[in-house]
């Protein structure tokens, strides 16, 4: 059990760990990267639908107002 142990010690190299820990954390940075792009993309559509919806409400006021008149 020993031996497996120490085998299994020699094994594992610095190196490799940092390449791993280097990797993992180039990963989680582009995962990152691309949740703040998807993140902006749905706050813009959600505003491009806010603005449109205004303009919508704005333009069906008018309408009402020439169909039934100005309401004050």
């Amino acid at each position: 059990m020993k031996k497996f142990i120490n085998d299994i010690l020699n094994t594992i190299n610095i190196e490799n760990i940092d390449k791993g820990i280097s990797t993992f954390n180039k990963a989680i940075q582009d995962f990152g990267d691309s949740m703040d792009s998807i993140t902006k993309e749905m706050s813009s559509d959600i505003e491009k639908s806010n603005k449109e919806s205004k303009d919508r409400e704005k333009r069906n006021k008018e309408n009402l107002d020439k169909i039934w008149g100005k309401r004050d």
